[in-house]
């Protein structure tokens, strides 16, 4: 979860090894991302008294002072946070976030090349500095970051891990198609999560779609899947074979935008996601524009192109 730059990661980074602790931490986190602010910050509070060196409490607490309006609060929790545990780079990160916020380029320069001592040749620490480099007018400061030989050397490599991946899945027999596009691509994802042996350096950026502001995503081949529809054309016959039945189809058109923002401001007003495509239901049937659509043929393209439940309709993207 982002809230104003700052991150709020899984309870395993603390540096506490006390179960309670990190129960503590995740319970802390799952109030939050129920909107629970107040409970969340009580537990952050008790996991960082029952271990004051407990970093992860002190960058969740970071977040909830954010979240409430107080910066020099939050700036306390992840100085102390990093004071603790100099390698805890999540605070790091989160830290060069909020002096840009405050537009404070000299300490979020600082910062990210703290990031990149730790994390050398890292993607989106090199581009979040270059991006602060031109904040500050210091346009070839960031020409020459981005075409340091070492960034470009690795993005080399990178490149070539992938044409490899390419040539040796469209030479293998006995695959289909399918099974090319498949396995290629979990390879790929496989490489850019690290989980291949080789480097970290190179993650996937996206955008939040409350927000807007840029997300590392991670975990992609541990969440990827493949499927397969017999018709995605946008119509579907069913009972009368002489009359097609309109479905809402995943693209780029105007229909689409409506549903999914509306979508969007229904999961907001429940406080997340209900299952079980409860709130699709609802939005197809209040939304004058969508009602042309037919439902169940609707949910049943969803849940086999898509998957089981709203969050993963709101987050699709062009099939």
């Amino acid at each position: 979860m982002i809230e104003d730059g700052v991150t709020i990661e899984p309870a395993n980074l603390s540096n506490s090894n006390n179960p309670e602790e990190q129960n503590l931490v995740k319970e802390g986190e799952r109030s939050f991302e129920a909107g629970d602010i107040a409970k969340a910050e009580e537990l952050f509070i008790l996991a960082a008294e029952e271990c004051p060196g407990n970093v992860q409490a002190l960058n969740n607490l970071a977040v909830v002072s954010l979240t409430k309006g107080d910066k020099r609060a939050a700036l306390g929790h992840l100085k102390s946070a990093v004071e603790i545990k100099p390698d805890f780079l999540e605070a790091r990160y989160n830290l060069a976030e909020l002096y840009i916020l405050d537009s404070k380029w000299s300490k979020a320069v600082k910062e990210l090349e703290n990031i990149l001592a730790f994390k050398p040749g890292d993607l989106p620490t090199i581009k979040r500095l270059a991006q602060v480099y031109v904040s500050m007018g210091q346009e070839e400061k960031a020409k020459e970051l981005l075409s340091d030989s070492d960034n470009i050397a690795a993005m080399k490599a990178f490149i070539n891990s992938l044409w490899l991946g390419i040539k040796f899945y469209s030479m293998a027999e006995g695959l289909s198609t399918k099974d090319r596009l498949e396995k290629l691509m979990l390879a790929v994802l496989k490489l850019i999560d690290g989980q291949d042996g080789r480097s970290q350096a190179f993650k996937l950026v996206g955008e939040d779609p409350d927000d807007g502001r840029e997300i590392i995503l991670e975990n992609l081949a541990e969440s990827f899947y493949y499927q397969e529809s017999s018709d995605l054309s946008g119509e579907a016959r069913a009972g009368d074979p002489e009359k097609p039945e309109l479905i809402l189809t995943i693209g780029d058109h105007e229909d689409w935008r409506i549903f999914h923002d509306a979508l969007k401001a229904e999961m907001r007003a429940e406080g997340g996601c209900l299952g079980d495509f409860t709130q699709t239901r609802k939005v197809l049937r209040q939304q004058s524009e969508l009602q042309k659509y037919n439902l169940d043929l609707t949910l049943k393209y969803f849940q086999s192109n898509v998957g089981p439940c709203d969050c993963h309709v709101l987050r699709a993207v062009l099939v």
